[in-house]
């Protein structure tokens, strides 16, 4: 906004404030405003984004390929016996029903161990159609597939077509690789004869590795526990010392999935894919490690684009995230360090980006230089946050709030709100309530004059002294949480842009 106009704005604004400032001066105040030095201000945000994203940096996502031929054999699948442990979660969730409709004996997987096999040489091991057989331009398996932790399937220039009613899945220990390839649920022409819904899905274990390069994943997956397109988990069975799953996803396609990729104890890459035509969520991140670059996010029909929860550490960063039903990114009791940057979100029918339960964090929390545009509730709500920065976000169009974060008690920690823009919001700009420390400044606002508080919830007694401060003098101001501190003065600003 240019000068003359923010500051013509800022004083029809100010009348409105000043009018609600006076009508608040019998309140006692528990708020103490000082400006904190320009220089000091910005060394602190720039050693903490520093510190943040050095917080979420991964080493190379390691893929290694099993040595030697893989052997390939049929055997019995077990619920509840030694060594069952990777089919157990299964059991309640349909997969051993559709098996039981499609195999006559004791149900059967195909295993895969002691090195690595194509689909090709796949086929010509088990020479059974019934098993896996040529379907247009790949293959058609229709018994679920188990890699064992010394295994590999190698899926290059090539189709996997897993059928939805034989209970096909694929049970990963040790490696899972596509290049150039596509892995899809296939119907066919019969329809199911059961009344428990049933797709076939990727699920890979604590120390396993998945690589999907250039490749495309089609109509997998349901809602049930760990069948919900690709997952990564650790089992009970599992040592707690038991390496994270690795994941490395690059230049691929999602579509139709449940959930394109759920990450439990994890460690992964996922960049330039593209999710389109998800039920649940596009990416949902629980105690993991991740970094998600440059992805695109289209239609989510159920809830957010991105979930991210637990003891995760996460960059999430230049992604487009577009019509999801609830938020664009949502991060419930999350604790580690997480950026959120440079990313794009827009028409989302929730909040922008959703921070619910976050007391417990271990490390910053960063929204930094995003888009948000469009959204159906406030661009960035929170509930029960301690420590938030937001800095140099572009946010409008919400009939919300562009900035909404309430706290049922007041909770220690720091909100840094500085330079964003903030316009063509439907109720007020900024709302906070129950944060005991706010750094505001080098915000841009557009409101309507007189009929739109900017600054309401805590901060609004002291608005017109803000807007003072903050938008004329263009300084930085703290205001801090202090019983007694009685009613606060005007501001002067040392260092500021119109001091020098």
């Amino acid at each position: 906004m240019p000068p003359l106009i923010r500051i013509s704005l800022l004083a029809t604004l100010l009348g409105g404030a000043l009018t609600c400032q006076a009508q608040t001066q019998a309140v006692p105040l528990d708020r103490a405003l000082s400006v904190i030095p320009a220089q000091q201000q910005r060394d602190q945000q720039a050693d903490l984004l520093n510190r943040t994203r050095q917080a979420v940096q991964i080493a190379d996502v390691p893929i290694r390929r099993p040595a030697g031929r893989a052997q390939v054999s049929l055997q019995p699948m077990f619920s509840s016996q030694q060594g069952s442990w990777p089919f157990e979660p299964f059991v309640n969730n349909g997969l051993f029903r559709a098996i039981a409709g499609y195999q006559s004996h004791h149900p059967q997987a195909v295993v895969i161990s002691g090195g690595s096999i194509t689909l090709a040489q796949l086929a010509d091991a088990l020479r059974d159609p019934r098993v896996l057989r040529r379907h247009k331009d790949g293959y058609l398996l229709s018994y679920p597939l188990m890699i064992t932790s010394n295994g590999g399937l190698i899926l290059e220039g090539t189709s996997l077509y897993l059928y939805n009613y034989s209970g096909t899945a694929l049970i990963n220990q040790g490696l899972l690789s596509l290049n150039q390839s596509r892995l899809e649920g296939w119907t066919g022409e019969k329809t199911s004869d059961t009344d428990r819904a049933y797709r076939p899905f990727v699920v890979s274990w604590a120390g396993s590795a998945t690589q999907i390069l250039d490749s495309t994943l089609n109509r997998l997956g349901y809602n049930a526990n760990l069948s919900q397109g690709l997952s990564t988990a650790i089992s009970t069975q599992q040592a707690p010392s038991t390496p994270p799953a690795n994941v490395l996803i690059r230049n691929s396609h999602f579509t139709e999935l449940s959930t394109g990729v759920n990450l439990q104890h994890a460690r992964a890459l996922i960049e330039h894919s593209t999710f389109e035509q998800q039920q649940q969520y596009a990416i949902d991140l629980n105690n993991s490690q991740a970094q998600l670059l440059g992805n695109t996010i289209r239609g989510v029909e159920n809830n957010s684009g991105i979930r991210v929860r637990g003891q995760t550490r996460a960059l999430i960063k230049d992604n487009l995230i577009l019509s999801t039903a609830k938020a664009g990114i949502e991060v419930n009791e999350q604790t580690g360090a997480l950026l959120l940057t440079g990313n794009r979100i827009g028409d989302s029918r929730g909040n922008g980006i959703q921070l619910r339960n976050l007391t417990g964090k271990d490390g910053a929390l960063m929204v930094v230089g995003n888009l948000i545009s469009n959204s159906q509730g406030s661009a960035i709500d929170g509930s029960e946050v301690q420590s938030l920065s937001i800095l140099d976000n572009h946010i409008s169009a919400s009939p919300e709030y562009a900035i909404s974060l309430r706290n049922a008690l007041p909770l220690p920690g720091e909100l840094a709100l500085t330079g964003n823009r903030l316009g063509t919001i439907g109720k007020a700009v900024v709302r906070i309530e129950g944060i005991d420390n706010v750094v505001l400044g080098r915000n841009q606002y557009q409101g309507k004059p007189l009929l739109q508080n900017l600054l309401i919830g805590d901060l609004m007694p002291v608005q017109s002294l803000l807007l003072d401060a903050t938008v004329r003098q263009d300084c930085v101001v703290q205001i801090r949480r202090t019983p007694g501190a009685g009613t606060p003065v005007p501001l002067t600003c040392t260092d500021s842009a119109m001091a020098r």
